[in-house]
């Protein structure tokens, strides 16, 4: 069995910074109580190893930021993920007297400021992306009646904008594929559309080296990263709308031998919140499996 290691793959930087944000708050203040709203980053054993540093997660779907926010204690550390905030959550910590901790990804920063910009250009915003994803609600919190939400084609056509200046960006982890056929259905219905693709470079090169990928040559691709990471999620469907099989996986520890039978060539991939070492362990697990069975 040949292991073949696909790169791009893990880390982006924006995750990297993230992290060494947090940790740096651990160090800034030793005595303070220092709170994580939502998950960090999508990968539940990076956000397990902050917990473990002393970190209290909080990430409760029943309520929203800025209900969260008015129950952490005043003068403690709130660390806001790298998705994105809703500025008005920010602004509300600030004024409750929090230490404010912002990983927010460049990507996503610049994503916000183009949508103010056209905003304040009097345009409305069409926002490709994903419901109930953080940089979702946070960019769309910008102006929830002149931002519109369109995650598939048929809320193309239920949108009713009579504004006719209008610009459209999206999610930076969304598929490059999905992207374009929601933006050419679109343009369809609005003609003179501005458009800016905001996928992020770490998510299209990763997803261009799984394009790049031969379904002749390549039996299973494993594709190492959490659930609830869109841009892993997104490489799966990639790589099996190629005709390449392919499973999501957390660990090495989740390997199921079955799925290896009759496989000659098995590629690795890991969504950007995945660690070197969760991957690094994964392909040194299945380059052992390579050798026992050669």
């Amino acid at each position: 069995m040949n292991v073949l290691k696909v790169t791009p793959r893990g880390f982006c930087l924006g995750v990297v910074k993230s992290i060494k944000m947090a940790k740096d708050a651990i160090k800034m203040y030793p005595h303070k109580k220092i709170y994580m709203i939502g998950l960090l980053v999508h990968n539940k054993i990076i956000v397990k190893e902050l917990e473990e540093l002393g970190i209290i997660a909080i990430d409760d779907w029943k309520k929203s930021r800025l209900e969260i926010i008015k129950t952490i204690p005043k003068g403690s550390v709130v660390i806001f993920s790298a998705h994105g905030t809703d500025p008005k959550v920010v602004q509300l910590a600030h004024e409750l007297e929090l230490i404010v901790v912002d990983t927010k990804c460049e990507w996503v920063l610049e994503t916000e400021e183009i949508i103010q910009k056209y905003l304040s250009l009097h345009y409305d915003v069409i926002f490709i992306g994903k419901h109930d994803h953080p940089e979702t609600i946070a960019l769309t919190s910008l102006d929830k009646k002149r931002i519109h939400l369109v995650t598939n084609l048929k809320e193309v056509e239920d949108l009713n904008i009579v504004n006719t200046d209008i610009f459209i960006t999206n999610q930076t982890t969304l598929s490059i594929i999905d992207t374009e056929l929601i933006y050419k259905k679109v343009k369809e219905k609005y003609p003179n559309v501005v458009y800016k693709n905001d996928i992020c470079e770490a998510t299209l090169v990763r997803q261009q080296a799984v394009l790049d990928l031969n379904p002749k040559e390549v039996d299973l691709l494993y594709v190492v990263g959490d659930e609830r990471s869109n841009n892993t999620l997104k490489l799966v469907e990639l790589a099996q709308n190629k005709g390449i099989r392919s499973i999501r996986i957390n660990r090495k520890e989740e390997i199921n031998l079955q799925d290896l039978k009759n496989v000659n060539t098995v590629a690795v991939t890991a969504g950007a919140s995945t660690s070197s070492i969760i991957q690094n362990q994964f392909i040194k697990y299945l380059e052992e499996l390579k050798n026992e069975t050669n």
